[in-house]
């Protein structure tokens, strides 16, 4: 009858380069009991165990190889999903000032629900800490980069832009005024059909909009708070666009139907289309 082997596996301890006022921060690989029948070991692809692979991963560290250990520990993970092989890659990676690759470490090994309380408060520590240097570097990264000059203001115009009418036909050249009020006023017409459907799609939209308003603050739930904010915002930005739109479309189809009208008063006859950013119309210009 075959006796039961109990194997005991003492784990090494990862030197840590630190202070001695952080030794707390050094890698522990826990005790592994391994009770075996006639049953080998788990192995990986090249048949190495936990162990060996682990025995070959403390060698290469106290080598300073960190790629190699790393990637030893990694398959002896495979082999056996052991957390605290996890915690020695975070700090192996952190020796090798791979700040950020430690963090990701870090973080697995702190998630994972069967480490012991107190080495995931010395991985919350570590993680701090790193966090905080990543924090500092890109500060002083921001500081070194030369600042982008800032693009010169373009003075605003203070003459009116837009199309602009050019001298009146002289008395007598009816026809020519005809002609091209003929062309201009079915454009009129369409910009200004054009522009009051803009506007009443604005209208639409901002109905849509305070409806969305209405349900955020009916919300019971944060991610229904957070959809309808975000729907209304959509929408009310789209009713702005459309009331904008809608209202230079429409004015512009106005000008274009009210201009050949214009012409055929004398008092009226410089009547003149003004568009600017602080003004929108019609400007008259009388004679005596």
């Amino acid at each position: 009858m075959k006796k039961p082997i109990v194997t005991l596996v003492a784990a090494a301890i990862l030197a840590s380069s630190m202070p001695a006022r952080s030794a707390a921060a050094a890698v522990y690989v826990p005790i592994a009991v391994r009770a075996a029948l006639a049953e080998p070991p788990p192995t990986d692809a090249n048949g190495e165990t936990f162990e060996s692979l682990a025995e070959q991963a403390r060698a290469k560290y106290r080598e300073k190889d960190y790629a190699a250990a790393v990637a030893l520990f990694e398959r002896a993970y495979k082999v056996q999903p052991d957390p605290n092989i996890l915690f020695n890659i975070g700090r192996i990676q952190e020796q090798a000032n791979n700040v950020d690759a430690a963090i990701s470490y870090y973080q697995r090994f702190i998630a994972d629900e069967s480490v012991d309380i107190g080495l995931r408060d010395t991985a919350l520590q570590r993680l701090a800490t790193l966090e905080k240097i990543v924090e500092i570097r890109e500060k002083e990264e921001a500081k070194q980069k030369p600042k982008q000059p800032e693009p010169a203001k373009q003075p605003e115009a203070t003459q009116p832009v837009g199309p602009q009418l050019g001298p009146q036909p002289p008395p007598g050249d009816d026809k020519s005024s005809q002609n091209k009020a003929k062309i201009l006023r079915p454009i009129g017409y369409t910009m200004f059909g054009v522009g009051a459907a803009l506007l009443i799609g604005g209208g639409i939209a901002g109905g849509l909009a305070k409806g969305q308003e209405n349900k955020f603050e009916a919300a019971e739930t944060l991610d229904d708070q957070r959809d309808a904010g975000q729907k209304g915002k959509s929408l009310a930005a789209a009713a702005d666009g459309l009331f904008i739109a809608g209202g230079v479309m429409a004015v512009v189809g106005m000008v274009l139907l009210l201009v050949p009208k214009a012409r055929k008063s004398k008092a009226v006859q410089a009547m003149q289309p003004k568009v600017s950013p602080s003004q929108l119309g019609l400007g008259y210009v009388y004679r005596f």
